[in-house]
């Protein structure tokens, strides 16, 4: 429907029913639009502050983006939404508001010199030598369509939110018995015994008869059960595709050539050095020093204990606050400082790049192929509704490929997850999630409408052949049954061992004996704490917290994927925190930090009852609707 609406948008008809529609606005008004609340524009309202449902989102896909590394990249808004991620935004959102209102409403307002300061000490705005250089700061606010002004807004914001922050944390530490005995619980250590069975050292079980086998092959069904298959064959209408059949004129490529002219020419951009200062009696000692010494500006910042940096070339839109009067000096010359809202400036332009023109020969390899990928997006909608009228005529895919030229791919057999008998996944499909789900709604010969996917594209697919989930004949898969049924037998084995050898250990017995009996290893484990261990001697997490729980000489025991692991411990080493200062330090840091938590979120439900917070859910749970 969307399609076919962006097809025929430009029709005397559809422009006929806007005009219509107007005038039914005309007649009947609209004032309820505006009676009430009107429709929500913000998720929260903090006294007079309202946090909008742009300002949530952004925040929201912050957070995701900082998940997804911790879940190899597989996390989305569903599981944000599963682990509360979205309420949490929102409260981290809502206090900062509440720390504003508070900042303002006992007059805290930063400085010029703190706010310059912090502007100077982002790492972002500073070179490699470490200096801070306006230029890579006005690259980075334009990057992020940001200019000066809303970052020292920012910034004095945040410098009041800052300050109420750390009176209210100020007192925040934490006592020296808790810190002492936190410390002793996070850093005791004990040293066990272990005795490690592998379940291939157990002896190999006789093969099993028909009866053992078939009982085990009927128990264990989903260990043997091929998933449904599907054969499926894909139509993708790609913009790339059609862009390739669209023919130019050459009077089409010179008027886009003219469209975008603007583009093709470089204004004048100029390089220059550049020292900032603070003061402007400072700025005038530089500029004085510069002419001493004809007009070595970088000396003469340094004579004066000022760091200078180059710039350029740049365009004179690139430094808008100074621009004008730089792109009015004559190379070489020493004007006086320019001021700025970021101090004072000296500047001398040491090379001039004039504006360039570039012609149609120079952009024509540039300007043709997005000619094409342009004139084939216009032309999507139109080339979809006439494929989905052939189709709906009663073409096949077959039929509507070799007459509307879009590719064809034929997959033998796929599961629902893209993954096809062999093991592999499917290759060549774009959208591929996509496909898979409209494929498995389908019924057997059944087909799918053109479905739009990214970037403009579309597709179809038909079900041709359904092999359903069944399991697998004891015939095909009786390798892998007897396989799968020995080793449960030897893991059982190995467990049964593990008991013995546990009383063994329990009885007094020394563990090197008793593993070289069993056909097993004995070790003596590193020093543990309770945080797990990774690598090889790692011991299993269940053994490790039983280990903590004993008094040495007692014994426990735990499976692996591979075996078992039977250990009794050998020693406990108590942590002393008089002699790691440096580590009950940090101990300290963290709990006052944990302590100072608290103590905001204290406050901020007292800001509350001076500054009432409204929680629009019913929008929330509306705009992050996955339905």
């Amino acid at each position: 429907m969307l399609q076919l609406i962006r097809g025929t948008v430009g029709t005397w008809i559809v422009k006929g029913l806007f005009v219509l529609l107007i005038c039914s606005f005309a007649i009947w008004g609209i004032g309820d639009i505006f009676r009430g609340r009107g429709p929500a524009t913000s998720v929260a309202e903090i006294g007079p502050i309202k946090i909008s449902a742009q300002d949530l989102d952004t925040e929201v896909r912050k957070q995701i983006d900082r998940f997804r590394p911790m879940f190899g990249g597989q996390f989305d808004l569903e599981q944000a939404k599963q682990m509360g991620l979205i309420g949490q935004t929102l409260d981290q959102l809502i206090q900062k508001s509440l720390f504003d209102l508070a900042a303002r409403g006992i007059g805290l307002n930063a400085g010029d010199d703190l706010v310059r300061r912090r502007v100077q000490s982002i790492p972002g705005f500073r070179n490699q030598q470490g200096q801070f250089e306006p230029e890579l700061m006005r690259r980075a606010l334009a990057s992020s369509s940001m200019n000066e002004g809303a970052l020292v807004t920012i910034i004095r914001e945040e410098a009041g939110r800052n300050l109420v922050q750390g009176a209210v944390g100020a007192g925040a530490a934490a006592p020296a018995p808790l810190v002492d005995a936190l410390y002793r619980f996070r850093q005791e250590k004990r040293v066990a015994e272990t005795v490690t069975l592998a379940n291939d050292k157990m002896p190999e079980p006789a093969t099993p008869d028909d009866a053992e086998l078939t009982r085990y092959h009927e128990d264990k069904a989903v260990r043997f059960t091929a998933p449904e298959y599907r054969a499926l064959t894909i139509g993708q209408i790609t913009v790339n595709d059609l862009a390739k059949t669209i023919e130019l004129t050459e009077d089409d490529i010179k008027a886009a050539f003219e469209a975008r002219a603007d583009e093709f020419q470089t204004g004048e951009r100029r390089s220059f050095v550049q020292v900032l200062a603070e003061t402007e009696d400072k700025a005038r000692a530089v500029v004085a020093k510069a002419r001493s010494l004809n007009g070595d500006l970088a000396a003469a910042a340094k004579a004066e204990g000022l760091d200078s940096s180059t710039i350029g070339p740049v365009a004179e839109a690139d430094v808008p606050e100074i621009g004008a009067s730089i792109f009015a000096l004559e190379i070489g010359a020493i004007p006086d400082a320019i001021k700025s809202d970021l101090g004072w400036h000296v500047v001398v332009v040491t090379k001039l790049d004039p504006a360039r023109i570039r012609t149609l020969a120079d952009v024509r390899d540039e300007i043709v192929p997005q000619l094409r990928k342009d004139r084939a997006a216009d032309a999507m909608p139109r080339f979809i509704n006439r494929v989905e009228d052939a189709l709906a005529g009663g073409a096949t895919l077959e039929e509507a490929s070799a007459k509307f030229k879009f590719g064809l791919t034929k997959i033998a057999a796929v599961d629902s997850e893209g993954t096809t008998p062999d093991g592999g996944k499917i290759k060549d499909v774009a959208e591929t999630q996509a496909v898979l789900q409209a494929a498995f709604a389908l019924a057997q010969g059944g087909r799918s409408p053109l479905t739009e996917g990214a970037e403009g594209n579309s597709f179809v697919v038909r079900v041709d052949g359904m092999t359903p989930s069944h399991l697998k004949p004891l015939t095909e898969v009786r390798d892998q049954v007897i396989a799968a049924w020995k080793a449960e037998q030897r893991a059982k084995a190995a467990a049964a061992k593990a008991e013995e050898i546990e009383a063994q250990l329990k009885a007094g017995g020394e563990p090197e004996s008793v593993a070289r009996a069993a056909g097993a290893v004995a070790a003596v484990s590193e020093p543990l704490t309770r945080r797990p261990a990774t690598g090889a001697a790692a011991l299993p997490p269940a053994l490790l917290n039983s280990l903590f729980t004993l008094a040495p000489g007692g014994t426990a025991k735990a499976a692996t994927a591979t075996g078992q692991v039977v250990a009794r411990l050998r020693s406990v080493i108590a942590a002393d925190p008089a002699s790691a200062a440096d580590a009950v330090k940090d101990v300290a840091e963290m709990e006052r930090q944990a302590i100072t938590g608290d103590l905001l979120a204290q406050f901020a439900e007292g800001l509350r009852l001076s500054y009432p917070v409204h929680v629009n859910q019913e929008f929330i749970r509306t705009m992050f609707s996955t339905n």
